[in-house]
């Protein structure tokens, strides 16, 4: 702003008419949004590194709601829909079920929003191939995991997320 002192004024709205910047209004653009070159050319690539940084705790809020939401869906279905004798109760948990399917679903989209501008910065590739797809059979939750005893139990092995980061011992079955 060049103001001159006789032209100094505590209202902005005089100012500036037209309304002032207010970041809970703009959209800001990130790194992550920009081609690798106009990266470089506008020297945003310390911004790009905390922006790296902030991507990496969403995809462990992300998997660790993923992880929640599953287990209250296992927890909900073997415990409500499992012993629900009437049509009102059973109503009532398929929607709880239903619910925490929606909040995995959620948590897997946040996921790869935030997977895509890992992989489109490019500047911690070690990290991006830790990472993998979330499929539509990753979010069904194996009776073979929730019951040790289960007659022709065919898996022994979580899926990658739940050993990824510190929710599990990432060397153990």
């Amino acid at each position: 702003m060049d103001l001159q002192g006789a032209e100094l004024s505590n209202d902005l709205a005089e100012l500036y008419p037209d309304g002032w910047f207010s970041p809970e209004k703009e959209r800001i653009t990130l790194p992550s949004a920009l081609a690798p070159k106009e990266i470089e050319c506008l020297s945003l690539e310390s911004i790009s590194m905390i922006e790296v940084e902030l991507c990496k705790g969403q995809v462990t809020d992300a998997l660790e709601g993923l992880r929640l939401a599953l287990s209250e869906k296992s927890l909900c279905f073997r415990t409500e829909v499992g012993i629900a004798n009437s049509q009102q109760t059973t109503h009532r948990a398929w929607d709880n079920v239903h619910r925490f399917d929606a909040e995995a679903r959620a948590c897997r989209a946040t996921y790869k929003e935030v997977w895509a501008a890992l992989q489109h910065l490019l500047i911690n590739p070690e990290y991006v191939v830790t990472l993998h797809d979330i499929t539509d059979d990753n979010l069904k939750f194996a009776g073979d995991l929730t019951n040790e005893h289960r007659f022709g139990q065919q898996l022994d092995m979580l899926l990658w997320f739940w050993r990824f980061g510190d929710a599990v011992d990432s060397g153990s079955p």
